[in-house]
């Protein structure tokens, strides 16, 4: 149920939003809603759904939960797969190259084209359904709050449609649940030199971020960071794994 809920609730939205024929009308709404906050905080929320700066997030976990990053890597093929396929067989025009400019917020970059699905939003609900599925914690659903923040942001920077975000919030979901299936029959994450080797791919992804044009520059604060984030967690569990503590403690 964990896995099907939610996919069935985003299909059904986007099955509501086609049959009234909403899409641009919710991205109006939703766009002049966004405006209440200022660009900043919006371009920075949306480079928290980059994959690099994703897994930069998600870095501190390796100390004490490896799991949850191999889930996430072992995740990034198919969500890709997922993302860019569609795109390119859809290739669904975004909003500047359909309504008017001056109708809505655009902030920093303008996209045109391969708008379906929401790369972003997909990876904020990779992130989201990695968290719950993976884990029996109640703090994981704080994640799916967060998630929809994510997908929302790119309404509010002008780049995406309400059917885009829902069909990457499936797609998403999907995708972690499937990662955090593999996980669970490849358990490399267990052993240290596992942890280490995600921890150097961590360390990779934050180097890279580092460099990275998001296309946002308003949100060069939160791209830093998340880089920040990334460096501290992956060089902590590079020098301390946690299977390794896990025996000191023994």
């Amino acid at each position: 149920m964990r896995v099907i809920l939610p996919i069935l609730v985003c299909a059904l939205c986007m099955g509501a939003l086609l049959a009234a024929d909403a899409n641009k009308e919710a991205f109006l709404v939703g766009n002049a809603a966004a405006q209440c906050l200022p660009p900043f905080l919006w371009a920075g929320i949306t480079n928290l759904g980059n994959t690099l700066g994703a897994f930069c997030l998600v870095a501190p976990t390796l100390a004490k939960w490896p799991r949850w990053t191999a889930a996430a890597l072992l995740t990034t093929p198919f969500a890709a797969l997922y993302t860019h396929a569609i795109k390119r067989l859809a290739d669904v025009s975004r909003p500047v190259s359909v309504l008017p400019h001056e109708a809505f917020q655009v902030i920093d970059s303008t996209l045109r084209w391969h708008s379906f699905p929401s790369g972003h939003s997909v990876t904020a609900f990779v992130a989201a359904g990695i968290l719950v599925l993976c884990s029996r914690r109640r703090l994981a659903w704080l994640a799916l709050p967060a998630a929809i923040l994510v997908a929302f942001s790119r309404i509010a920077v002008g780049a995406h449609w309400p059917l885009d975000l829902l069909a990457g919030a499936a797609g998403g979901w999907a995708a972690a649940a499937l990662g955090c299936e593999l996980s669970a029959r490849w358990r490399f994450w267990e052993k240290a030199l596992g942890q280490r080797i995600l921890a150097g791919i961590a360390l990779l992804c934050a180097s890279m971020f580092v460099f990275e044009n998001t296309g946002y520059p308003r949100g060069f604060w939160m791209q830093y960071l998340l880089c920040a984030i990334g460096f501290a967690g992956a060089l902590y569990a590079l020098w301390r794994p946690a299977a390794s503590r896990a025996q000191d403690s023994t």
